[in-house]
């Protein structure tokens, strides 16, 4: 099996759990490809000394030859990840050394018994729906694609309006600092912190979630992934920010922008004994008492 890892830089004090990790490879005789940057860090601040690997910095040298996509860091080094695969349905697993992590879901300390399930094939993938954002001069090209979410959002102190169309039905104007449209999967992050619900990830829908609304009746929003959502977004600033997933920048407004579901999925690696519900149990320790 051919491993790509990816991952940025971690501390010092992670170096007995990427020891391990490495050891247990090796102990499978997986091949490994590193992202290049990542090798280095290896190299030069931890001073690992890796056996000779290949190296990758382009979704083409992973999808040409790896298996798995191995993400070492938090949900946001997962994300990253996702987009040197695209749409090659090569599946991702992620390694937590951050916070929370819903997607990088597991545990460092439990490194040795992921890889041991990996290669006896004790785990299962499940397909999650990504984003497609489309506009004019579109700066996410040429992956215009996320798995969590994309947002809109004032890039001053004045806010925005947001004229949002559902299948060229107009939905409502939107007087707010900015919007979010997530996936299932991001359900449990940005639009999570702005009040949205939480959404099982194999649901069939897209959210719209406002970001400080200026009008107390307008709530988040589920609508089917099926629709087609188009944005009109103006402001005073005459610029907005735009962010999908890990990639944020400024452009000028006003701008109109189409958001649907990609015509693929990603896999996400999910080992035996685990669950999106048993993630949402931990994470949020829902049910968890002091007093027991």
């Amino acid at each position: 099996m051919i491993i790509a890892i990816y991952g940025r830089s971690l501390a010092e004090e992670t170096t007995p759990e990427l020891e391990e990790l490495f050891s247990s490879l090796a102990r499978f005789d997986a091949g490994i490809i590193l992202y290049a940057p990542f090798k280095q860090f290896l190299s030069e601040r931890l001073h690992f000394d890796l056996p000779v690997c290949s190296e990758f910095d382009s979704p083409a040298q992973v999808k040409m030859h790896a298996d798995i996509m191995l993400s070492l860091g938090g949900d946001g080094t997962f994300l990253e990840s996702v987009a040197y695969v695209e749409e090659s349905c090569i599946p991702v697993v992620g390694i937590n050394f951050g916070r929370l992590g819903f997607l990088a879901h597991i545990a460092s300390g439990n490194i040795g018994e992921a890889i041991e399930q990996l290669f006896t094939n004790q785990y299962r993938v499940e397909a999650r729906s990504m984003l497609s954002v489309t506009m004019d001069n579109n700066p996410f090209n040429p992956f215009h694609f996320g798995l969590n979410d994309f947002s809109i959002q004032k890039n001053g102190s004045s806010m925005i309006t947001v004229n949002a169309y559902i299948n060229n039905e107009f939905l409502c104007t939107y007087w707010a600092d900015g919007l979010i449209v997530s996936t299932p999967t991001g359900s449990t992050a940005y639009s999570l912190s702005v009040g949205g619900p939480i959404v099982s990830p194999n649901t069939s829908a897209l959210l719209i979630s406002p970001i400080a609304p200026h009008h107390l009746t307008v709530r988040p929003l589920l609508i089917p992934d099926n629709s087609v959502l188009r944005l009109e977004a103006s402001g005073r600033d005459e610029s907005v920010t735009v962010s999908l997933d890990s990639h944020s920048y400024t452009i000028p407004a006003p701008v109109s922008i189409e958001i649907a579901i990609a015509p693929f999925k990603v896999g996400v690696v999910v080992l035996n004994g685990t669950s999106y519900y048993k993630t949402l149990r931990g994470k949020l320790m829902w049910g968890a008492d002091r007093r027991n």
